[in-house]
């Protein structure tokens, strides 16, 4: 029997810019998690109720975090640091091998660098995800 699965091997994280809003793919990204996130429940028990009586409420799509090779001169990084040290939101458009995409709005709340002996300079950035997210 043959797997549904998709490779993540050519996923691609892209940051959209400009008007006409265009999307670029993050450099050299290495591995991502996410998105994620709840919904939000809302307790609606009054003193008649049997049992805890519960309304899903806003769902919260999270955040999604990403480790890249850290390539300072790249457009797109610099842009994330940026992003990060403004408060801006950003455009972002992630894409499985499949050619699902997945659109979303986030803030960059995370940006660090990191290495280590035998290593390359890794990026570590984390994406709070703003409203929904939006697949075609």
């Amino acid at each position: 029997m043959s797997s549904n699965a998709i490779k993540a091997q050519g996923t691609e994280l892209q940051l959209g810019a400009g008007s006409p809003l265009t999307y670029t793919k993050i450099a050299e990204i290495n591995s991502f998690s996410g998105p994620g996130g709840s919904v939000s429940v809302i307790d609606v028990t009054d003193l008649s109720s049997e049992a805890k009586e519960k309304l899903a409420g806003l769902n919260d799509n999270g955040q999604l975090s990403f480790e890249a090779n850290f390539i300072p001169t790249n457009t797109q990084q610099a842009a994330l640091r940026t992003a990060k040290e403004n408060g801006t939101t950003c455009s972002f458009k992630l894409v499985f091998t499949d050619g699902t995409e997945w659109t979303f709005s986030a803030i960059v709340t995370g940006f660090s660098t990191s290495g280590s002996i035998d290593g390359v300079v890794k990026l570590s950035a984390t994406l709070e995800i703003s409203g929904e997210i939006v697949e075609s």
